[in-house]
């Protein structure tokens, strides 16, 4: 269960804005955002049990980014991990828009899954349940675990609280502290999304932390001039555990 909001082309100075919000099992071993050893052209956190990730970004000017889409009837893995997704993407020669549509002809080998992605022509979002591809127009858009924009509270909540803070910052401290927000919906506007109702709950907030589950790492990546900022802070148990800063410089036509 994840959160992402993003600003594209709002911003003078950032073409691309991201807040986002990975939740995930406290016991599920993870490494935390970094250049990777074996692909020293991705920027990303590693999911160890699948080697894959949730969010990355090259010095190729790529971004991409999965959420799961929550759903207990449908199966949640498939023959491939949509952990591969992002890696697969910004090792690839395809445009985001036509990478999108292989997905869309292997999609049956996946568990349900959304995901964002990101060539600097375009932002593309497709989900797989839905078979729903979308050029994103600009605009701030969010995606947690149903289809883009849902109106989901914390969706809501998030692309609401995003708009007002870059209309005067885009400092990392600012992004995290929306990213923070642990204020649960209202029992009587929560989805039904075929979870227990207290579970439910539990999940309605931006930030997530309840026993054994939780809000592992908030990540913000602006594009720049020369490439990306990136800032991510991780936490264990719900609780602060760190930074980390990266400014990457991009490298075209380099993979």
């Amino acid at each position: 269960m994840c959160i992402i909001v993003i600003g594209y082309k709002v911003h003078q100075e950032h073409s691309l804005i991201v807040a986002a919000n990975r939740d995930e099992f406290y016991k599920r071993p993870t490494q935390i955002m970094h250049q990777w050893d074996d692909a020293p052209h991705i920027w990303a956190g590693r999911d160890l049990e699948k080697m894959g990730t949730w969010l990355a970004v090259s010095n190729n000017g790529r971004f991409a980014a999965v959420t799961n889409y929550r759903n207990p009837s449908l199966p949640l893995v498939g023959e491939k991990s949509r952990g591969e997704v992002p890696v697969d993407f910004i090792n690839t020669s395809l445009s985001a828009l036509q990478f999108a549509q292989q997905l869309q002809r292997e999609r049956h080998l996946y568990g349900a899954f959304n995901v964002l992605l990101y060539d600097e022509e375009n932002l593309v979002h497709y989900n797989t349940v839905m078979d729903e591809l979308t050029i994103v127009p600009p605009g701030i858009h969010c995606v947690s675990n149903a289809t883009l924009n849902t109106a989901w509270p914390k969706v809501m909540r998030l692309k609401n609280s995003f708009n007002k803070t870059i209309q005067t910052t885009t400092e990392e401290e600012a992004l995290f502290m929306i990213l923070k927000d642990t204020i649960r919906a209202n029992d009587q506007d929560l989805p039904a999304t075929g979870v227990p109702f207290e579970l439910e709950q539990k999940l309605s907030p931006i930030f997530i932390h309840f026993d054994g589950y939780g809000t592992r790492a908030s990540t913000i990546v602006k594009s720049t001039e020369n490439g990306w900022a990136i800032a991510e802070r991780s936490f264990t148990d719900g609780e602060y555990a760190g930074n980390v800063y990266f400014a990457i410089e991009k490298k075209h036509n380099e993979a």
